[in-house]
């Protein structure tokens, strides 16, 4: 626990830094990290900490992958970071120091300011040490026993490998989650460390508890006096409710956790610049952070494929940029996503041969070590069928009549009551759409926010539906849902006009606004009950204790060995089981070395498929 603390403080500081650089650079503007907790106009600033903080956590992503074409990534990579963030210092030392000149002004608030600083204080250390205790102490999911810690350990110690895909077809979905892992797992110190979940956990989380506490702070004050509820209090409660289903196995470096911590994040951004940009007019700090926040969007397809209709959102501030004729801005932008992608597409190529894996719509490239296309489609139609719980590939072309029963049979009763509450939240957004979106033209933002948040749980459910992968979505929109309706609609339907409601207007606002929350959290709040429950008596069973100074390590595998090709190469005793970290390089079938092998005289040159001799006599 101690060793995970020490770890999650090297991640903040270093991705502060390289972010709060790059971004200064990119916005022309000069907060620093003290000077950002000092202003009023917090939320208005495209450089704030936790902007920072994760467009560091893309860039080092990228930085992880590019490092990776060349070697693998560890001491080397860690080495020539620290560096850059000392050069990045020094560059911007003139701002640092000044804020910590003004750190020490924070102090000087009134009595309401200080209660809220303490109550927050105590209840952020409350949720760092729950979090940093579940991510050294808690399981694993089952599939970082059979890739994930795989895939990280040939990050570590090779890079990228041409046809890696061949030893294990999971090895190609290159997902770039596992390079910023590998970067922060510090395994060159002699065990790999595996906090990066647990780092986003605790960052979302306080990231909401700091977004209530600021409320009170200084919101409040800006707004006369008067705190106003906002649709962003209600996605506040996205991030622990999240924790509450993830906590016994925050300690995998799974994608799914990584993507959905980093989705949750970003819709509360997202959110709060909505409600900052009054009237829907789109100041130029405003659209600068939006424009951030699409470029985030965008890079988060490197870390799931399925968030591609998530950046949707693009389409928001292109609209502003156009039209005012920014197109310096436009390209901008463009090129930081670039950037942010191109690794993964080359890592793509090079372990796979394809630009997109498993995707066979794309086939650009014949390299040597190139996956044919039908294990292309055959990976594409299992996760598919597995995600509805058919797990039959023969059954891919089911319609959503045939395999929904099946689906919702295997879901579990809490998973069932938190989707009919996503289901009624969509119910809900569609309804805003339709009933409120041409007449309400300040609310724009909103209703299109909701409309990409539909979409995205659309193409969740007619793709892969598998809880684990859409938890985002089934979270964030009967909240959204119920937020938005509460605060921008019931208000003006029943008071005329906003912010003028009489006596009876507020009464049957507060009546319908119940009624609301009631028909779309009812579910959400049951499921999350449900595995809380699940949560204590997992807690109870298993009495795990310790870890409060290291980490739990990956589990040592059942697996035998064989020296093929000069290279002792393990597998697991029963074929297709867990194969886990410490014994590497590793297959999950001892069958797969017959058709491979080597490109050259060692791992680094890759692998292929044997060429197959016909005799035509």
């Amino acid at each position: 626990m101690l060793f995970t603390l020490l770890n999650w403080l090297y991640i903040l500081i270093t991705s502060y830094i390289c972010g709060s650089f790059v971004l200064r650079r990119l916005t022309g503007t000069k907060t620093s990290f003290f000077g950002w907790v000092r202003k009023q106009s917090c939320r208005n600033a495209p450089t704030q900490i936790p902007d920072a903080v994760m467009g560091g956590l893309a860039m080092l992503t990228a930085y992880s992958e590019y490092f990776s074409l060349f070697g693998g990534v560890g001491l080397v990579a860690n080495l020539i970071l620290i560096i850059t963030c000392l050069i990045f210092i020094y560059i911007d030392r003139e701002i640092y120091g000044n804020g910590l000149k003004l750190f020490f002004e924070i102090r000087n608030t009134d009595r309401r300011g200080r209660l809220a600083i303490t109550i927050t204080s105590v209840i952020s250390v409350m949720v760092l040490l729950v979090c940093a205790y579940f991510t050294a102490a808690s399981a694993f999911t089952y599939d970082t026993g059979t890739y994930h810690a795989q895939s990280i350990h040939w990050i570590e110690s090779y890079g990228v490998v041409r046809g890696l895909a061949h030893m294990q077809t999971r090895l190609g979905f290159n997902n770039s989650y596992f390079a910023l892992c590998a970067l922060y797992s510090f395994h060159f110190l002699g065990r790999s460390m595996h906090t990066v979940s647990g780092f986003l956990a605790a960052f979302t989380m306080l990231y909401s508890v700091f977004g209530y506490a600021g409320r009170f702070i200084k919101c409040g004050k800006c707004e006369g006096g008067t705190i106003r509820l906002r649709v962003s209090d209600f996605l506040y409660i996205a991030p622990f409710a999240y924790f509450i289903i993830t906590a016994f196995e925050l300690t995998s470096p799974s994608t799914d956790f990584g993507v959905i911590w980093m989705i949750i994040w970003l819709m509360i951004r997202w959110v709060e610049c909505i409600e900052d940009d009054k009237g829907g007019r789109g100041s130029s700090d405003r659209i600068t952070v939006f424009s951030l926040l699409s470029v985030f969007s965008v890079f988060l397809v490197t870390v799931k494929l399925s968030v591609g209709v998530l950046a949707l959102i693009t389409l928001y501030p292109l609209v502003f940029l156009i039209r005012e004729k920014k197109y310096g801005d436009i390209v901008k932008y463009i090129l930081s996503g670039l950037v942010l992608v191109l690794p993964f597409f080359i890592r793509n190529y090079l372990i796979t041969g394809w630009l997109v894996y498993p995707f066979p719509a794309i086939d650009l490239f014949n390299p040597d070590w190139k996956v044919p296309i039908e294990g292309v489609r055959h990976e594409a139609d299992e996760v598919v069928v597995w995600a509805r719980y058919t797990k039959d590939t023969a059954l891919i072309d089911q319609s959503i009549r045939e395999w929904f029963p099946v689906w919702w049979r295997e879901q579990g009763q809490a998973n069932r009551f938190l989707c009919m509450s996503a289901f009624a939240g969509c119910i809900a957004v569609i309804l805003r759409i339709f009933i409120t979106g041409s007449k309400m033209k300040k609310h724009r933002a909103y209703v299109f926010t909701g409309a990409v948040l539909v979409l995205c749980f659309v193409f969740f459910m007619s793709t892969a539906p598998s809880n684990r992968f859409g938890y985002a979505y089934i979270l964030t929109i009967p909240l959204y849902g119920a937020g938005d309706i509460c605060v921008n609609i019931l208000p003006g339907i029943f008071g005329g006009k906003e912010g003028q409601t009489g006596r009876t207007g507020r009464l049957l606002c507060m009546f319908s606004g119940i009624l609301v929350l009631t028909v779309l959290l009812a579910g959400l709040i049951k499921g999350i009950r449900m595995f809380a429950s699940d949560d204590r008596h997992m807690a109870l069973d298993t009495g795990i204790s310790g870890y409060l100074i290291g980490q739990r390590d990956y589990p040592a595998a059942l697996s035998e060995s064989e020296v093929w090709e000069g290279i002792n190469m393990y597998y697991p005793v029963n074929e297709g089981d867990q194969i886990w970290y410490h014994a590497f390089p590793a297959i999950l079938y001892r069958g797969n070395l017959d058709g491979v092998e080597l490109r050259g005289t060692s791992i680094r040159e890759g692998f292929r498929l044997k060429k197959v001799e016909v005799d035509l006599l």
